[in-house]
């Protein structure tokens, strides 16, 4: 059976761009990642090197993927990092960096499929946001005004996708099970003194109503369906898998 339908989803070579990548290659769906680092193992499909808030480099791995594999249906964007400071001492670069990645890569990400989607009458845009794009913490004020300016720049796609059969909804995890999310897990352990299941209850899961930590395929499986015919008439919505958190 050969892949039909071709899929970018950005930030593919670990955690929830990875569950993403291989539930679209167990549905017979081409992935093509696209990630500042090129991992040493074989995934099973092809990363492209690129810097999502960078507009040439954007362009330049598009072209790629339309010349290996044609216009993409699908766009995940998932590709995502964090910094954490008080507003006072927050630094300009790590604000720059968190809405360039964050909410500008997002832009450019969408922008470069959206002409092709357009003429092909078809086409999924996925964000995978935060729990953040509907509410705030802390410490973060880059990450948060970047996933709140996601859900807006995803309402207008929606509004201008929609007489072309295109799509666009976000996902808002709240703490996903990921290597990097166990590795702050370990690091409070031990600042702390705490077990494993008291970190998790007590500093991270507190604000969720189910004190369980998302796990990547949970996102991949709603990503599906957002991509599948049975999703046709969901666009600019924005759906929470974070516990409770927020509710």
């Amino acid at each position: 059976m050969s892949l039909k339908k071709v899929a970018i989803i950005t930030g593919a070579s670990s955690g929830i761009g990875l569950a993403i990548a291989k539930k679209m290659l167990s549905e017979n769906i081409q992935p093509v990642g696209w990630d500042v680092t090129i991992p040493a193992q074989d995934l099973g499909f092809p990363i492209i090197k690129c810097d999502v808030s960078n507009e040439l480099a954007v362009n330049e791995a598009y072209l790629q993927v339309k010349k290996q594999f044609g216009a993409p249906d699908i766009l995940v964007n998932n590709c995502g990092l964090q910094f954490m400071s008080p507003i006072e001492d927050y630094p300009l670069e790590k604000w720059n960096l968190l809405i360039g990645v964050l909410l500008t890569g997002t832009f450019l990400c969408s922008r470069a499929v959206f002409k092709d989607m357009k003429e092909k009458k078809s086409g999924r845009i996925i964000n995978i946001s935060s729990v953040h794009g509907k509410l705030a913490s802390p410490f973060k004020a880059a990450y948060v005004a970047a996933k709140h300016g996601v859900h807006g720049l995803s309402k207008v796609m929606a509004i201008e996708g929609a007489d072309f059969g295109i799509t666009v909804n976000n996902i808002c995890p709240g703490f996903v099970d990921t290597p990097l999310m166990r590795n702050q897990v370990k690091a409070q352990m031990e600042l702390n003194n705490m077990s494993e299941d008291d970190v998790l209850r007590n500093v991270f899961l507190k604000a969720q109503h189910i004190k369980q930590l998302t796990q990547p395929s949970q996102v991949a499986d709603l990503t599906s369906f957002l991509c599948s015919p049975s999703a046709s008439t969901i666009t600019g919505e924005s759906y929470s898998i974070s516990g409770g958190w927020g509710s």
